[in-house]
């Protein structure tokens, strides 16, 4: 994790205390910044001290789920796939990445100053109103209700859901 704008210069960064964020950058921002990167397929690039890592640096960088699809290069790197309607156009975005033929790693991604609600129409994905999903969170490594048509997920400030959607014919 690059920490940013918030560590750019040698000052900031002596001021920067053991096993803190760059200054700047929270959670969530962190955590949209590291499902950009993985979706896209980005290079990823360690730029902090390994053995003082906060909670969320190591939520990224161990998480072996996220980490997986990032290093697959059977499908093509992900891309952003729409605008989502919300009450701070263009704040609500949708990326995604074809993970197989029968499931999607998506990013529901809020850049906006409040929580929003964000979907993912499945006709985003090639598939119909009637297929039916399970998602998975691959932050909490949990799945979660099934989905038909399309996912919705409550999305905080400058955070992103991530989950990998597999159609399930059941």
């Amino acid at each position: 994790q690059t920490g940013g704008r918030g560590c750019s210069t040698a000052a900031t960064k002596a001021n920067h205390t053991k096993g803190s964020h760059c200054p700047g950058m929270t959670d969530d921002e962190y955590r949209t910044e590291f499902s950009i990167w993985s979706l896209t397929q980005s290079p990823l690039v360690v730029d902090t001290d390994v053995r003082n890592m906060t909670a969320i640096m190591k939520a990224a960088l161990l998480n072996e789920e996220i980490l997986e699809i990032h290093q697959s290069t059977a499908t093509p790197p992900g891309r952003f796939l729409a605008y989502r309607p919300c009450a701070e156009p263009t704040r609500c975005q949708v990326w995604g990445r074809k993970v197989n033929e029968s499931a999607w790693l998506v990013a529901l991604t809020n850049l906006g100053r409040k929580a929003h609600k964000i979907s993912i129409d499945f006709s985003h994905l090639d598939w119909t109103k009637s297929d039916r999903a399970v998602p998975r969170d691959v932050w909490a490594h949990t799945f979660l209700e099934p989905a038909v048509g399309a996912f919705t997920s409550e999305v905080a400030s400058h955070d992103t859901t991530l989950v990998v959607l597999a159609k399930n014919d059941n």
